[in-house]
């Protein structure tokens, strides 16, 4: 050898030969090699190197923002906002930004399966699938159909329930976090089983039991925006800047943005909303229903 090795060299090959060790050693080697097939019959709307949009819903919860998908050669790279729709206007969340770790997940099924004599799924095409499909609903007319789907909000809900009324099914709705107390509070206050909607925009003050309407709860997008603008300084508001309080045993997203946070025990927040309107009408602290009347009786066993 006629160079010479002095010591900054050595420990330069010394590192790389002991980290390549035990990459080895530990299992870890390159990525397999992938190639990239071009279009064999280029779309009229793609060119290479240009990003399209495309308006579209999220679905990754009830909420049903408005989202414009970028996409590059065909594939969506990045979710954003809409800022024509009037959910969200042109913010998303967290959950919304990350949809596309669904759409390229690993695990995602990307094409129908059928079940084998093995009991076993395996791959078929889309032909023989919506052959099938067409089959097994034929067989079941009169007898009964059901398509489940989740909380649709958009005209997807509105295309399924024009579908099982021509094939005389019906949809059925699921979603995860179950709304249904909702529905019955709006049903017995408003006469109308639905899960209602909130101007926080035009609220003077806000008193929250445990709904974490800033995090998780129906439409956090769209009840950001509204608070946002009822509980900032600004001149123009009639009644300047919005008193909130929330009630809830967690100092979550909702209650650190809170005037006034009230930790109450895990389940007791309508315990407190009941003693607080026992408190209201035995003390005539405000005006109340002609009919109220007929609460005394319920709410006297939650006096304070």
């Amino acid at each position: 050898m006629t160079d010479a090795l002095d010591r900054r060299r050595f420990l330069k090959v010394l590192g790389v030969t002991g980290a390549g060790a035990a990459a080895a050693s530990c299992g870890i080697g390159p990525e397999p090699t992938e190639r990239l097939i071009p279009y064999l019959v280029q779309p009229e709307d793609q060119v290479p190197g240009v990003a399209t949009y495309y308006a579209t819903t999220c679905r990754e919860c009830a909420a049903g923002c408005g989202v414009r998908v970028r996409v590059r050669e065909g594939r969506a790279v990045k979710l954003e906002g809409n800022p024509d729709s009037p959910i969200n206007r042109g913010r998303l969340c967290a959950r919304g930004q990350a949809a596309l770790q669904g759409l390229y997940n690993p695990d995602r099924v990307p094409h129908p399966m059928v079940r084998n004599a093995n009991g076993t799924f395996e791959e078929i095409d889309w032909d023989g699938a919506i052959q099938r499909l067409e089959g097994r609903v034929r067989e079941a007319a009169g007898k009964g159909i059901v398509f489940l789907t989740g909380a649709e909000r958009s005209s997807f809900g509105d295309l399924i329930d024009e579908w099982m009324k021509q094939v005389g099914g019906r949809r059925l709705s699921y979603e995860p976090f179950g709304f249904e107390a909702l529905r019955a509070g709006n049903r017995m206050t408003f006469g109308t089983a639905a899960v209602p909607t909130y101007d926080f925009a035009n609220a003077k003050y806000v008193l929250s039991f445990g709904a974490d309407f800033l995090d998780t709860w129906l439409s956090p997008v769209e009840f950001q925006n509204g608070f946002a603008q009822s509980h900032a300084f600004d001149g123009s508001r009639p009644a300047g800047m919005a008193k909130y309080v929330y009630v809830g045993p967690r100092l979550s997203l909702t209650g650190m943005n809170a005037d006034e946070w009230v930790a109450a025990k895990p389940g007791t927040e309508g315990l407190l909303a009941l003693a607080m309107a026992q408190v209201i009408m035995s003390q005539h602290l405000a005006r109340v229903p002609a009919d109220a009347s007929r609460l005394v009786g319920t709410l006297s066993a939650y006096s304070p």
